[in-house]
């Protein structure tokens, strides 16, 4: 059993007119993992960092309108690709919604604690960062932290609730942070 993985792909750099400007170009094969064939978009030739793709290296070189298929994909094609979804993740930035953050506390089955509560809820997209910290210091599941993860709402929007339990006499600082960069949001409570 053997995997042979190709990737392709384009680099560019935005104009003063907000076009793209081609800078540089990946068309690239594995094989098990190993570096196998690319192709030099610069000299227009492909090279064989390993031995056993200088065969096809060499029959590749051969046939001309592979090499121009394949720079003219990579410097033209390609960035007409990425400036398509550069258009599409600028819609979803300018879609984005802020989350309301909500922090509380409720009784826990066990009597002498308290169920702490962070609740980020109605944000877009879902891309977001929620930390419980207690005297500073970042809770993690080894703290205890239950996290529920990133769940969708009904209207689109998503929502995340992290918990921690502790004891009803614990005079800790413990507060929530939450970080939500597509609406340029960061906030402590």
């Amino acid at each position: 059993r053997h995997v042979l993985q190709w990737m392709h792909g384009c680099e560019a750099e935005t104009k003063p007119d907000g076009t793209l400007k081609f800078v540089r170009g990946v068309d690239r094969y594995n094989y098990d993992g190993q570096d196998f064939l690319y192709f030099d978009d610069a000299h227009s030739v492909w090279v064989a960092p390993a031995d056993i793709a200088v065969e096809t290296k060499r029959k590749w070189d051969d046939v001309q309108v592979l090499k121009e298929y394949t720079k003219g994909y990579l410097e033209n094609e390609c960035i007409d690709w990425l400036s398509k979804f550069r258009t599409y993740g600028n819609k979803q930035l300018d879609a984005a919604s802020p989350p309301e953050v909500h922090v509380f506390a409720k009784n826990s089955r066990i009597e002498s604690n308290l169920m702490l509560t962070c609740l980020a809820t109605g944000f877009y997209p879902k891309d977001i960062t929620l930390i419980i910290k207690r005297n500073d210091r970042i809770l993690t599941r080894e703290d205890g932290l239950i996290s529920s993860g990133v769940r969708p709402n009904e209207d689109d929007t998503y929502q995340r609730r992290d918990s921690v339990e502790t004891l009803k006499s614990d005079i800790s600082s413990f507060t929530c942070e939450v970080i939500h960069r597509a609406s340029n949001l960061s906030v402590e409570k």
